[in-house]
Parts: structure tokens; C-alpha cells; sequence
């Protein structure tokens, strides 16, 4: 069958958007609430120790959480080959929600346990995720699409990255996720207003919208089920199923 089929066309959207749109997201996801991590960092490191943190430490601990990401990657392209033989290609990318769920829950959870470790480890695992649908997403489409239509639904991994590190750059906005006070001014109509202002008043809550786009990765892997049984596309290896 050389047509693009409705069943087709899902499975690539839904196969993209729950993988590789994730490794985009998480690319520059950090970027922006940069500030406000290493002060949560600081602020941490002066309830254990009773001293502010030295520049260079706050630095080593800074690029530790920026390069976790891509050490993640690395160990996650070595874990293709294996699971991929073993699980099939959808299997692997339905075993990969794992790394991306998890790391998600642990970066909401840092600020109770008062730990930036947590932090600093769950990037590494959802660099895993990164590394895993990096390369399992192009090899699941390029064995399930027609010849014809192989080389269009090649680029679609690379789209939904773009369109990942265009997420996470717009949430990171100041006037929208990017701060540590919030800003829903710019988010409710004015028939809220009174509602935000309530709602501002947990200081606790007030706090945390930085770590919303941490999370959010959370959110695209929930809206992205697993990709469609594929019986009208054909042919079909045995272990994509």
C-alpha cells in the first residue's frame, strides 16, 4: 500500500510527538529558568550547610545539570540495539515513557525533598529518553511507511524537535513560566482576576512556576498514547507489533 492512510499518519504523529518531541523540549528547557534554579540550588545548600554556596561550586553543580542531558543521551544510544531486538520498536518507545515520566516526577518532587541532586539525576535519565527516541523513532517510521513515502516521514522527527525547543523556549517566557512569582495577568482574562489573586496568595504555589516547564514533559507523554496497531500498512515486520 503506497497511499498515506489515516492509521499511518497517526502512528507517525503520535510516534513523533511522544518521543522526539520530548528530546527538543528538554534540550532548552533549562535554559530560561536558569536563575532561578541555581538560586533554589543556593537556597538549598545554605539550609544544609548554614553558608552560601561558592561561585564555582554553584557552577560545577550548574553544568552537571546542563550536561547530565547529553551523558544520558550517550548511555541511552547504547541501549537501542538491544532493546530494540528485544522489545520491537514500538515496545521500546512504550518503555521509554518510563525514562521520561519518571525523571518528570522527580524534578517536581526536589523541591520537597530539598535536594538539587534529584534534579541533577533526573536529567540524566530523561537524557536516556533522549537518547532512546532519537534514534528508535527514524528506524519505527522508516520500517512501517511505503518507499514512497519513507523520505517525508524522515523529516517529521526532526520537525517535532524544532517544535519541542520551540515550546520550551515560549513556556520559559518571563511573562509566562520562565519566573519564580508568575505572572497569569497575562494568562487569565479579567473575569479571573480575582481568582489569581487568591490563588497568588500560596506563596508555596506562587513559587513553583519554573519548575512547571521542568514537569511538563510529564504532561506531552500523556497526551501522546502509544502509536495505532498498524495493519493497514504493509509490509509490517513481526517485531514492530
Amino acid at each position: 500500500m503506497d497511499q498515506l492512510t489515516v492509521v499511518l499518519v497517526l502512528a507517525t504523529l503520535i510516534a513523533a510527538f511522544g518521543s522526539s518531541f520530548q528530546y527538543g523540549y528538554n534540550v532548552s528547557v533549562v535554559n530560561s529558568p536558569s536563575q532561578f534554579m541555581q538560586q533554589f540550588y543556593n537556597t538549598t545548600y545554605m539550609e544544609r550547610y548554614h553558608s552560601p554556596m561558592e561561585e564555582n561550586v554553584l557552577t560545577l553543580l550548574w553544568s552537571l545539570s546542563v550536561s547530565m542531558f547529553p551523558l544520558g543521551g550517550f548511555f541511552g544510544s547504547l541501549m537501542v540495539a538491544p532493546l530494540a531486538n528485544k522489545l520491537g520498536r514500538k515496545g521500546t518507545l512504550l518503555f521509554n515513557n518510563i525514562f521520561s515520566i519518571v525523571p518528570a516526577i522527580m524534578m517536581g518532587v526536589s523541591e520537597i525533598a530539598k535536594s538539587y541532586e534529584i534534579i541533577i539525576v533526573a536529567r540524566f535519565i530523561v537524557g536516556i529518553c533522549a537518547g532512546l527516541s532519537s534514534n528508535v523513532v527514524p528506524m519505527y517510521l522508516g520500517e512501517i511507511a511505503p518507499k514512497n513515502l519513507r523520505g517525508a516521514l524522515g523529516i517529521v522527527p526532526q520537525l517535532f524537535i524544532t517544535v519541542g525547543i520551540l515550546c520550551a523556549q515560549v513556556l520559559g517566557i518571563r511573562n509566562i513560566l520562565g519566573n519564580s512569582t508568575g505572572s497569569l495577568n497575562h494568562l487569565l482574562v479579567r473575569g479571573l482576576e480575582k481568582n489569581e489573586k487568591t490563588f497568588c496568595r500560596h506563596s508555596w504555589i506562587r513559587d513553583q512556576y519554573w519548575r512547571i516547564t521542568l514537569q511538563s514533559q510529564k504532561i506531552w507523554k500523556w497526551l501522546a498514547p502509544s502509536p495505532p496497531h498498524l495493519q493497514q500498512v504493509s509490509p509490517v515486520p513481526r517485531y514492530l507489533c
